[in-house]
């Protein structure tokens, strides 16, 4: 009987770890990736912003339409 105890102990470890190993939180891959986007500063107020949400127009950069006029 004790070498069954012996096996039933080893399997619930087993499976325990096996389990943690599962749900434990996954780590975030993306905050090691570089952005695609290249951040851009406004001409008037100097926001930084991503290049493809900022107005060029005359080769100046705007984060708006109120700082493009």
């Amino acid at each position: 009987m004790g070498m069954v105890k012996l096996i039933f102990v080893a399997l619930l470890v087993f499976v325990g770890f096996f389990l943690l190993k599962k749900f434990r939180k996954p780590v975030n891959t993306t905050a090691q990736q570089p952005s695609a986007n290249k951040m851009v500063a406004c001409s008037v107020c100097n926001t930084h912003i991503p290049e493809n949400e900022a107005i060029i127009q005359n080769g100046k950069v705007y984060c708006s339409k109120e700082h493009l006029k």
